[in-house]
């Protein structure tokens, strides 16, 4: 299970994404990020949620 807190990440967003996959965590990031009206993800972005996303131990 990965989990990424977006706060810091994506402007305006609170919420903390979790998912079986890392994969799967910037894909509901970025769907979050466009719902919040973020119309481009930048690399400095993809590499902050690269950094900011754990793996949560079982």
């Amino acid at each position: 299970m990965y989990e990424l807190d977006c706060s810091g990440v994506i402007p305006g967003c609170q919420r903390v994404i979790r998912a079986e996959t890392q994969a799967e965590v910037f894909r509901r990031a970025v769907v979050q990020a466009k719902q919040l009206g973020v119309e481009k993800i930048t690399p400095t972005m993809l590499d902050t949620m690269r950094q900011k996303t754990q793996e949560l131990s079982n």
